[in-house]
């Protein structure tokens, strides 16, 4: 029989980074994208119908330019010195001249040579001059809606600059010739093709701009998202082990056949079940039962219980599975069990423990033991001894025991029963479950002194970024040798599921042990299991040791 071996868990508050956790993070955000890849791609589109609709809007626009150089007048004696102190006056000037080129003094002669309709600061914004670091060229440009109107623009614009400068900025005030001349060194043309609107340029910052605001959206939400998604998300988190992952197939049922069948949904069970057989083999062999739990409700923690018993029943093990989840039972509705008697009824001592157990199953048939009616009490019902009796006479019985919980958040009826377990398995919903929700109930559990054996990832997408068979299908297991197998000293085992150490007997269970710390059981008559406590305090089992049954609160259980 495997024993289960318990695994610290705890979260992770270590400051130091490590090149794992810095992959770790990578892996995270490149699966973000991969995952909102459809809000990336709608962000693209965007971008780039934003840029074609900036494109249509453009106004039409062509561009003329025209390039005219200033000099200082060379007179015929000039020396060297004469020609530089010239040029340097004309370099000095350009700034000023780049100005007069677009003010009213040069636009307004414009205006009315051209006919335009409109004042020389409206003008002014149509009518560019730029010039070089160091040149003496001035290129102005003009721009309007057909080609022959930006060529006459600009030509208009460098005959009245050159105007303006020669016989009037530059002309001395005592009369004379101008020291500088203006020269056209290219004249204005008509452009075959427009200037505006840029279609390509447009698309193309249109794209990378819905691209950009598509990765940094998709980015923020995904930081933003505290979900439970992977095995990434859990290592993050606490140091439990993943023993396994539950595809989700959308058309499968929720129980697989017991059958044997080799689906994709059945492996991963099979999975599980491998993993569960590797773990410490120094731990205590005293327990045989497993809780099942979930951080909150609908995370698949049922249906996990009951897969994960057929596959253990295929192993050839003996299975008990134990509904305890007395406020919401779903186990007799998965299974179609009648669930008028059950584990309610036993606890209370309306009925014997072997009048409420079901087989449900043929070739590898599950003992059952549903809730039974609905108690007002059901977190004192489930931290009673005679809990802890039922668990004994049945792990005494089988070589697994399965308990469905319910959520450790929602009531605290899961961390009472992980008291009396021998182990505790959480099982995590994919996208189901946030992580301070996971957190939260690693603490409920480690508070009653409960260390979980290790977590089930359910729900898990087929495809995708999430999916198993991107993340290695968890199929590796956590030690490379088995588990030890309990031994007992029973000879046979009866059709109720009992054993007698020295001989079998239908309805006696017969334990010899002289531990002054255990449960002391001589004879055991037909109906009942009765346990003395040598040490009351120890009535209530700590960190998963075997549980005390007390006769003097007089809660026994029937067999």
């Amino acid at each position: 029989m495997p024993t289960w071996g318990l695994v610290a868990v705890h979260p992770k508050h270590d400051a130091s980074i490590t090149r794992g956790e810095v992959h770790m993070e990578l892996k995270r955000l490149v699966r973000i994208l991969r995952k909102r890849w459809i809000l990336i791609v709608a962000f693209t589109l965007l971008g780039v119908v934003g840029g074609a609709a900036a494109a249509m809007l453009t106004p039409v626009q062509y561009e003329s330019s025209t390039r005219v150089f200033v000099a200082a007048k060379i007179q015929l004696l000039s020396t060297p010195g004469d020609l530089v102190q010239g040029n340097n006056f004309v370099v000095q000037r350009l700034p000023y001249y780049l100005e007069v080129a677009t003010s009213p003094r040069v636009l307004d002669p414009v205006i009315a040579s051209l006919g335009l309709n409109e004042s020389a600061v409206d003008l002014a914004e149509r009518v560019t001059a730029t010039t070089q670091p160091g040149s003496a060229v001035i290129e102005i440009a003009g721009f309007a809606p057909t080609a022959d109107a930006a060529q006459q623009l600009a030509q208009s614009v460098s005959e009245s600059f050159t105007d303006v400068v020669i016989n009037q900025l530059e002309t001395p005030a005592a009369g004379g010739a101008s020291p500088v001349t203006v020269g056209v060194l290219d004249p204005a043309v008509a452009p075959d093709n427009p200037a505006l609107p840029l279609l390509y340029l447009n698309l193309a910052v249109g794209l990378v701009t819905g691209l950009l605001l598509g990765f940094v959206t998709a980015l923020i939400l995904g930081l933003l998202d505290r979900r439970i998604y992977n095995r990434d998300d859990i290592e993050r988190l606490t140091v439990v082990p993943v023993l396994g992952g539950i595809p989700r197939e959308a058309r499968a049922t929720p129980i697989i056949t017991p059958d044997g069948a080799s689906t994709a949904r059945a492996e991963a069970f099979r999975v599980l079940r491998t993993n569960l057989e590797f773990a410490d083999a120094d731990a205590d062999t005293s327990r045989r039962s497993l809780l099942v739990t979930s951080s909150v409700s609908g995370e698949g923690k049922t249906t996990t219980l009951v897969n994960l018993a057929i596959v253990l029943a295929e192993s050839g093990a003996t299975v008990a599975v134990i509904d305890a989840d007395l406020r919401t039972p779903r186990l007799a509705h998965y299974l179609g069990l009648d669930a008028d008697r059950g584990l309610t009824d036993v606890l209370v001592g309306d009925v014997q423990l072997k009048e409420s157990l079901q087989l449900w199953g043929t070739l590898h048939p599950l003992t059952v033991l549903t809730s039974g009616r609905i108690p007002t009490n059901p977190s004192e019902l489930l931290g009673s001894v005679a809990m802890g009796t039922v668990l004994d006479v049945l792990s005494s019985s089988y070589d697994y025991v399965l308990i469905d919980a319910p959520s450790v958040l929602a009531v605290t009826d899961a961390a009472v029963l992980s008291r009396w377990a021998g182990g505790t398995i959480l099982v995590v919903g994919a996208s189901r479950v946030r992580e301070p929700e996971l957190i939260a109930a690693f603490a409920a559990l480690e508070a009653v002194g409960t260390t979980p054996l290790g977590v089930v990832l359910a729900m898990v997408p087929a495809r995708g970024p999430d999916a198993l068979v991107r993340d290695n299908g968890f199929a590796a297991t956590t030690r490379s040798t088995p588990r030890a197998t309990r031994t007992t000293n029973a000879n046979t085992t009866d059709a109720a599921g009992t054993s007698d150490a020295n001989t079998s007997d239908a309805n006696t269970t017969d334990t010899n042990t002289t531990d002054a710390d255990t449960t002391d059981a001589n004879t055991s008559d037909a109906n009942t299991t009765d346990a003395d406590t040598t040490d009351a305090s120890r009535s209530v089992p700590q960190n998963g040791e075997s549980a005390r049954i007390d006769t003097s609160a007089q809660q026994r259980v029937t067999w």
